[in-house]
Formats: C-alpha cells, sequence, structure tokens
C-alpha cells in the first residue's frame, strides 16, 4: 500500500495534470502492442508512449482479435519534447493490473519550499535473451507517484546507482530481442521486436537518437 505522503502526491499530481483523469483512448498497433501521444496542457510536453505486453501463449481456436489487455505485465518506452526543445527517452515496467495509460509530467513545486515527493527505489534484473549469451544487468529502477505499482528506470543522475542510460540497453536488444524483468518474486518476459521497430518509426522519439 501506498504511504500517506505518496497518496497525497497522487492527488497534488491530478490536481497539476487533470488531463491524466481522462486520457486518450490507445490507438492498437497489434495484438501485444499500442501507442499513445499527445500534448500535455499544463508542461506543454510533447509525448508518445509505446506499450509492450508480456508475452502470452496464442490460442489457435481465439477468432476474433481479443483486446488490449493491460491487466498484464506491460513494458512501456515513452519519449518526450518539452518546451524548450529538450527530448528525454524512459522505460517504464509493471506486472500487471496498471490500467492507467495518461502521461504525468514531471513533479514541479508550487511553492518555493516544496521538495520532490520520495520514491522508493528497487533492484530490478534485466535479462536479455537470444542467440548468445549477455550477462544479466541489475539496474536500479523507482516507483513513479503515478500510477502507483509502475517502476521506471533510472537513468543517471544524482540519486541514481545507474551508470548506463537506457538507450545502451535498446542497443543490446537489437541483438538479444527478448527482455526478462525479475524484480523480487514478480518476472515478465517481452519479445521487444515490434517496440523497437515502432520506436524507429516515431519521428519523436527518432529524434533523441533511438
Amino acid at each position: 500500500m501506498p504511504s500517506v505522503r505518496t497518496l497525497l502526491a497522487i492527488a497534488l499530481l491530478a490536481l497539476q495534470n487533470p488531463a491524466a483523469t481522462s486520457p486518450a483512448p490507445l490507438e492498437t498497433l497489434a495484438p501485444n502492442l499500442a501507442r499513445l501521444s499527445g500534448m500535455e496542457p499544463t508542461s506543454g510536453i510533447r509525448y508518445v508512449r509505446l506499450f509492450l505486453l508480456e508475452d502470452a501463449a496464442h490460442t489457435p481456436s481465439q477468432t476474433t482479435p481479443a483486446p488490449f489487455d493491460l491487466t498484464q505485465a506491460t513494458l512501456t518506452a515513452q519519449c518526450t519534447q518539452d518546451k524548450k526543445g529538450k527530448l528525454h527517452f524512459e522505460l517504464f515496467v509493471n506486472f500487471g493490473n496498471i490500467p492507467d495509460t495518461a502521461f504525468y509530467p514531471p513533479w514541479r513545486p508550487t511553492l518555493p519550499t516544496d521538495f520532490p515527493p520520495p520514491t522508493e527505489k528497487v533492484t530490478v534484473t534485466m535479462e536479455f535473451l537470444g542467440y548468445t549469451h549477455f550477462k544479466p544487468a541489475k539496474r536500479q529502477f523507482e516507483k513513479v507517484i503515478a500510477p502507483y505499482g509502475q517502476l521506471r528506470y533510472n537513468n543517471p543522475a544524482v540519486g541514481s546507482s545507474n551508470m548506463e542510460d537506457i538507450a545502451y540497453y535498446l542497443q543490446v536488444l537489437r541483438s538479444l530481442p527478448t527482455l526478462r524483468v525479475t524484480a523480487g518474486p514478480q518476472s515478465a518476459s517481452f519479445l521487444t521486436t515490434p517496440l523497437l521497430a515502432q520506436l524507429h518509426n516515431e519521428p519523436l522519439c527518432r529524434a533523441s537518437g533511438l
């Protein structure tokens, strides 16, 4: 359960970002891949969010496409550009039952005395599976304020123990496209080939050098 301070931060974030309570509908690109894009009105940030569902067994008897199922574990790639033109790329993962797909802009203070809400850091193991062996990487993720339950890779910065930007691991995935993510007792595997292809097709993501 989130702490009282976290709940207050979530409420404040919702007030700062009212569009997040009613995000635009997802555009389904494939049975396991969906897209959301737009501009967040309070910050002026342009964004593209790509959602990849965990690998699931194919059901031959299924004759109609299944709805995009956000009860499954989901890998989310996010490309943004702020009003000054600065580009960012972030990677999120959750282990299911996180239906909130909205874009949340970075926290900003409302008073000069405000401090960012604390976030819990967790160690996540990333395994890259393919034709050759690549040493599993244990890296720091953080539990974002909203949506609660989503984990974000901590790019190198103050407060991050990671040495590599997440874009480095995208290059690894081009050769070893199956990503297995484990945090404690939870684990999920993602075949990232369609996600990587869509990142290449997104102008906002290509601009970030992905």
